[in-house]
């Protein structure tokens, strides 16, 4: 009988489980704006609360809030952008050097594999005709996926005020809600409140240092375009690991093909292999660990799992927000078990 019951309740479970990816999936529309909305709600509140105490009224202290994101956001993409163009007047040098790499490969291949030099310009023309032809759909997707960034944009900000608008009653809601179960519930609500608002804003202040120092690094080593390789791997690492790897390959192999000293890439290297240890062991822990711990095992698997059901947005998303549920698994009795088994404490006997 009592396996009977084992049983019954595993399949509840894993039904549960299937019925909660499975809306994440399916309602990805509607709930990634959401999740980016309540991120940015969090990383603000703190900001909205000193506004309300300087006697700024609440909708135009949320408002402020909201309009100084927008602001900083368009700059950091107008920087961004204009870094781009710059680097694509830059292309031809970049072509002359990627010119002289195809002369070398062209004798690596006829040498090896006895290919001669008119099949191998052949295929490469091919390859470029054919690539022509969707040149047309690739536009219009880009086109698209642009306007549709725009007004995803534009919802997000909008969730973002309306969450800072109503933020006492969402937190009135969730305490109403667990007070069935926990007298305190009022107190836990709030604390996981501040800490989540901790956590987030450290993640954004993380982001904020690794660009600064990745773009000065890549200044000094001489690599040409640091400004934008510098923003592009501080904002990456907020995808943990992979983000960083990324971030850092990118201007490895543009100084590759740039430079003619092996010298170049190779310091390249070195710096951001540096700077990685910098931020795994002393930023993240002291600015975010501070507040929530996660491990490795837990952080690779929800990284992998949002990359499975919501793509590049689940990767970003789903490891704060696994952050976010191990403050509220800490601060109930019921589910300290599983903040445990997501955290990571230094002090822990290895009990294997």
């Amino acid at each position: 009988m009592e396996s009977d019951l084992t049983l019954q309740r595993f399949n509840q479970v894993l039904l549960a489980l299937l019925l909660v990816f499975g809306l994440l999936y399916l309602g990805q529309a509607f709930i990634i704006p959401v999740a980016i909305g309540g991120l940015f709600a969090m990383l603000l509140v703190p900001v909205c609360k000193k506004l309300e105490k300087w006697g700024l009224p609440p909708t135009m202290a949320a408002i402020l809030c909201v309009f100084t994101v927008v602001i900083v956001l368009i700059i950091v993409f107008t920087v961004l952008i204009n870094q781009l163009v710059i680097l694509v007047e830059d292309l031809p040098q970049l072509g002359d050097r990627l010119t002289a790499l195809l002369e070398e490969a062209h004798h690596y291949v006829r040498r090896t594999i006895q290919v001669s030099r008119e099949e191998q310009i052949e295929y490469v023309q091919q390859a470029l005709r054919d690539s022509m032809r969707y040149a047309g759909l690739y536009l219009r997707s880009l086109l698209l996926f642009a306007g549709s960034a725009v007004i995803s944009f534009i919802i997000v900000m909008s969730y973002t005020l309306l969450f800072l608008l109503y933020r006492h009653r969402l937190v009135n809601f969730v305490s109403r809600l667990a007070s069935r179960h926990n007298a305190n519930a009022s107190t836990i609500v709030r604390k996981i409140t501040d800490v989540a608002n901790s956590y987030i804003a450290g993640v954004f202040l993380v982001v904020l240092i690794l660009s600064t120092v990745n773009s000065i690094g890549l200044m000094l080593i001489g690599i040409e375009h640091a400004l934008l390789f510098g923003l592009m791997a501080g904002l990456l690492n907020i995808i943990p690991y992979l983000g960083s790897i990324a971030g850092s390959l990118i201007p490895v192999i543009f100084a590759l093909l740039t430079k003619d000293s092996l010298w170049y890439p190779v310091l390249v290297l070195l710096f951001f292999l540096a700077v990685q240890q910098v931020e795994s062991y002393i930023l993240t822990p002291n600015i975010t660990g501070a507040k929530v711990k996660l491990n490795p095992m837990a952080t690779l698997m929800v990284l992998l799992l949002g990359g499975v059901i919501w793509g590049i947005a689940g990767m970003i998303l789903f490891v704060p927000y696994l952050g976010i549920a191990k403050v509220i698994f800490d601060h109930v009795q019921n589910l300290q078990p599983y903040g445990y088994v997501l955290g990571k404490d230094d002090e822990e006997e290895d009990t294997s």
